[in-house]
C-alpha cells in the first residue's frame, strides 16, 4: 500500500502550506465535481437526477485561488470524463504541494485507466464498496459491480497503486463492518469510513435505529482495534467516536463547511458543502464568505477530518498514513 513518492520539494511545499493553515486558518480541503454526469441510479443520491450542465477544462485558477491543503475529485462519476488525466496532470504539474484523491463508483475503472490516473499523479484512489456481494450491485443499480471493482481495485494495488475503499456505515451493512475491514487489508487496499445521512433525498431505510447502538458501539470498537491491529484504516477515532451520537441525536454540531472545507461544482461555483445551494463563483470567493453553520445534519468523512481537532498525534497519524 505504497503512496506515490513524494519529492524534497514537495515535502517541503506541504510542511509550509500545513504550517500556514494551522496558523492562519484557510481550506483543508475541498471536494471539486467534475462533472454530475452519473452512470449509476443510486437510491440514496439525486445526482443522477440533474441535468449535465458545464464542466471546465481547467480547474488550476480554481485550486490556486483556494488554496487548499488538499483536493478530492469527485461527481457525479468523475471517469465518465475522457480528460480526466489531463485535468489531473495540470493540477499536479501547477502547485508545490496539494494531496489530490479520486472518488469513483469503479464500473469504468479499468487496470489500464488505473494505471493511466495514477501516473497522471493521483495521491489516492479510491471506489466506493459498501459490501462484498450483490447487495452493492442493487444499490448502485449497476450488474456486475462488486465482482469487477473486486478484480480491478486489488490488481490496481498489487501495481503501486494507493487504492481505498469509500465505505459507508448504515443498517443493512454495519454489523459486517470488521469482517469486511479484514478481508480489505487482505487485498493490500486502505478504508476510509463515511456515515449515511438520510437528508439528502429523504431515505431513512438505511438509518441506523436507536435499538441497535449499543451493537453498532460494539462494532465501532472493534473496528478502532483493527485500525490499531492493520493500520490501513483511514478514519479516525474522532470520526468513529461521533457516529453513534450522530444516529441518536440525528446530527452532529460544529460543523466547519464553508470555513475549512468547501464543495466545487463542474462549472466552477462554490457550495459550503454538497446539500447547499451555489454561493458565488470561484473568483468571488474569500474566507469570510461564507459564516459558521449551526447546521447538524451529516457526518460525512469530510466533514469529519475538517472538524477534529489538530493535534500532534494527529499530525504524526496523517503523516503516516500518507507514506505508508
Amino acid at each position: 500500500m505504497s503512496s506515490r513518492a513524494l519529492s524534497v520539494r514537495e515535502m517541503i511545499y506541504g510542511g509550509i502550506s500545513l504550517a500556514r493553515y494551522l496558523l492562519a486558518g484557510g481550506l483543508f480541503n475541498i471536494n471539486l465535481e467534475v462533472t454530475k454526469r452519473c452512470n449509476a441510479r443510486c437510491d440514496f443520491c439525486d445526482y443522477w437526477k440533474e441535468p449535465k450542465g458545464e464542466e471546465l477544462s481547467d480547474y488550476v485558477p480554481v485550486i490556486k485561488h483556494l488554496k487548499p491543503l488538499s483536493v478530492s475529485l469527485t461527481g457525479g462519476e468523475p471517469l465518465l470524463r475522457k480528460d480526466l488525466e489531463k485535468l489531473i496532470r495540470s493540477i499536479r504539474k501547477s502547485f508545490g504541494f496539494v494531496y489530490i484523491s479520486l472518488i469513483t463508483n469503479g464500473a469504468l475503472l479499468t487496470e489500464e485507466r488505473g494505471m493511466d490516473l495514477w501516473n497522471a499523479g493521483l495521491d489516492e484512489l479510491s471506489v466506493s464498496l459498501d459490501y462484498m456481494d450483490e447487495r452493492h450491485d442493487r444499490e448502485r443499480r449497476i450488474k456486475g459491480l462488486t465482482k469487477h471493482i473486486l478484480d480491478v481495485a486489488p490488481s490496481l494495488a498489487r501495481n503501486g497503486v494507493n487504492m481505498c475503499f469509500n465505505t459507508v456505515i448504515k443498517r443493512s451493512n454495519f454489523r459486517e463492518l470488521p469482517l469486511f475491514a479484514r478481508y480489505v487489508h487482505s487485498l493490500g487496499i486502505k478504508l476510509s469510513f463515511s456515515t449515511y445521512n438520510w437528508w439528502r433525498v429523504g431515505n431513512k431505510q438505511y438509518t441506523i435505529q436507536d435499538e441497535e447502538l449499543e451493537e453498532l458501539k460494539n462494532v465501532l470498537e472493534t473496528l478502532k482495534e483493527i485500525k490499531r491491529e492493520l493500520g490501513h484504516i483511514e478514519t479516525g477515532y474522532f470520526y468513529f467516536d461521533r457516529i453513534p451520537e450522530f444516529f441518536l441525536k440525528g446530527g452532529i454540531s460544529g460543523c466547519t463547511a464553508g470555513i475549512n472545507w468547501v464543495q466545487v461544482t463542474p462549472d466552477g461555483y462554490i457550495k459550503r458543502c454538497s446539500d447547499f445551494p451555489k454561493e458565488c463563483h470561484w473568483s468571488e470567493w474569500h474566507k469570510g464568505t461564507f459564516a459558521p453553520t449551526d447546521c447538524i445534519k451529516c457526518w460525512y468523512s469530510c466533514r469529519g477530518a475538517a472538524q477534529e481537532p489538530f493535534t500532534f498525534k494527529r499530525l504524526v497519524e496523517m503523516a503516516r498514513e500518507t507514506l505508508q
